[in-house]
């Protein structure tokens, strides 16, 4: 959202489709999420190595392959999402009225179970992490969600 708000790589704020998905849904995004998500991989990784776990998911793999493959798999699992809406004629943003307790949950949730896809093609992650952090991952979007909208960083908190 900071990228957003500060219009970074402007030149890349093209819609991917735009009557597919809308024009919040840019090559920008492809090109940010990778790059935003490294960092988050090589503290995870840390961690794993300083609790020297039996199992450990990250550590022995490329952190900058596992950003790659991450920052992508959350961009596409939000253009369903977006396809959806703009099916339906719900504006860029924006949640329906009709089935509103479905799209907020829907718009948390999309970019976790990408992610949460690929961490179990790469990593072959168990069923019962796969599941249980598709709720505390929503979970975790959410609150980020009104931390930004509290931050008038975002334009809704949802």
């Amino acid at each position: 959202m900071i990228v957003v708000k500060t219009d970074i790589l402007s030149y890349f704020k093209k819609p991917i489709h735009h009557r597919w998905f809308g024009t919040n849904k840019t090559w920008r995004g492809f090109l940010i999420m990778p790059v935003a998500t490294w960092p988050g991989i090589h503290v995870a990784q840390s961690i794993e190595k300083l609790l020297d776990l039996s199992t450990p998911l990250f550590v022995g793999s490329s952190s900058l392959f596992l950003a790659f493959i991450l920052g992508t798999a959350y961009c596409l699992a939000e253009l369903p999402n977006s396809f959806l809406k703009r099916r339906l004629g719900i504006k860029e943003g924006m949640t329906s009225d009709k089935f509103k307790i479905l799209f907020i949950i829907l718009d948390q949730a999309d970019s976790a179970i990408g992610c949460l896809i690929a961490y179990k093609l790469y990593l072959n992650i168990p069923w019962n992490i796969f599941w249980g952090t598709i709720v505390f991952g929503t979970g975790i979007h959410l609150f980020f969600n009104v931390l930004l909208y509290g931050l008038k960083i975002r334009k809704n908190p949802f």
